[in-house]
Order: C-alpha cells, then sequence, then structure tokens
C-alpha cells in the first residue's frame, strides 16, 4: 500500500501565503503591535550611521532538538544576514567605516522553543542589544528583549520550526523600532513587539493507495 500527502497548506494570516520552509527572519513588510519598524529618513539621527557587530553567544543553529532529529529554527549566519539586510532596507547600516558614528552590539541569551505532542506551540526569543558612539564609547541605548509567538494547528514539527522564525523575526523588528527613538531619548522601556499575524503550520492530508 502506498500512501500519498495530497494537500499541504502553509501560511502567515492575513499576510499571503508562503512556501514550505519560507518563514521569513526579515520583518520587513510584516506588520505589529505598537508599531513596525520604518525606514528612516536622511535628516534623522541614524541615517546610515550604525556599524553592526555579530550577533555574541549565538549558538550555530537555534530553536532545534537535534536529540530528536528536529531541525533548529534558524541558523545563526541566517539570522545574522537577515538583521543586516533588514537594517539596509531601513537606512539604518552604515555603508563605509567612515559614515558608521553607533555600533549596534546584539547578544544571544536564550530561546525557548519547547516540541510538545499537543495542538498548539509557542515560542520566545530573548536579546540583549545596545548602542554605543563610536568616537568615545557612551552607551546611548541597552535592553534585553524578549518576543514571543504562538500557533495552534497543523504540523507539530513545523509549527515548532515556524514559530520560533517569528518569535526571531520579531526580535529584530523591536530592536530596530526601539533603537530608531533611542536617537531622540523617547525609547520604551518595554521594547517588545507582538506579531499581528499568526504562522500556520502545514496540514497534510494523505490519500492511501493499492499497490
Amino acid at each position: 500500500m502506498r500512501i500519498l500527502p495530497m494537500f499541504a497548506l502553509l501560511a502567515l494570516a492575513p499576510q499571503s501565503a508562503l512556501a514550505s520552509g519560507g518563514v521569513p527572519l526579515s520583518p520587513i513588510g510584516f506588520s505589529f503591535s505598537p508599531s513596525a519598524p520604518a525606514p528612516l529618513k536622511p535628516d534623522h539621527p541614524l541615517y546610515r550611521r550604525i556599524a553592526l557587530e555579530q550577533v555574541a553567544d549565538m549558538p550555530g543553529v537555534v530553536g532545534g532538538k537535534a536529540t530528536l532529529g528536529l531541525a533548529g529554527a534558524a541558523k545563526r549566519s541566517s539570522f545574522e544576514k537577515a538583521l543586516r539586510e533588514t537594517m539596509n532596507k531601513l537606512n539604518m547600516l552604515a555603508t563605509t567605516n567612515a559614515e558608521a558614528k553607533v555600533r549596534l552590539s546584539p547578544r544571544w541569551i536564550d530561546m525557548d522553543a519547547p516540541f510538545k505532542i499537543s495542538f498548539s506551540s509557542r515560542a520566545s526569543v530573548t536579546m540583549g542589544w545596545s548602542l554605543t558612539r563610536i568616537d568615545n564609547g557612551q552607551l546611548l541605548f541597552q535592553r534585553d528583549i524578549t518576543t514571543a509567538a504562538q500557533s495552534k494547528g497543523g504540523n507539530g514539527t513545523d509549527r515548532m520550526v515556524g514559530v520560533g522564525r517569528v518569535a526571531l523575526m520579531t526580535n529584530i523588528a523591536s530592536a530596530l523600532n526601539c533603537v530608531d527613538r533611542a536617537a531622540y531619548g523617547v525609547a520604551r522601556q518595554d521594547c517588545a513587539l507582538s506579531p499581528n499575524f499568526e504562522y500556520k503550520a502545514p496540514t497534510y492530508i494523505f490519500m492511501f493507495l493499492p499497490g
């Protein structure tokens, strides 16, 4: 007897449907509460003025259960690439060392994305973010930010990976949204944003065929 999968669905609602494994790490184009990061205007103090350091203490892969044979939510290299690309699109990233006036230093703290035999999954990510002046080392901004995502239904393994990636994406959005405001001294004490969408894990329907 052969078992053939007949249907699989992966979506972020109310965003458009995404292909399997296509949950992005960059928050560009997604909605968050109370506000999403927006591109800086040329008159902003941090417009193309930020140098980005590597993420300190981050493992090579996060959000996985190797002992269970489950893939992680993201590679460190993928996360750093998404962060850099996001900062570039938001007009934050300095294009040369001479243009950089401040340094953004991300630090990995923890990710909680347990695999459970259930109908729902939740993941949380905690990272430290600090912004310092390059010329004198003055600390301009420092926060530990915890972001979370959750989902119900669908395949449990895919759901665990998907909510982990949304939590990572939301941490990037939260940090950069607060960095924007820190330039004017109005950054919120709790920088964490909430995603205005929910990850929908694939649902597989199998057809049993003789053979």
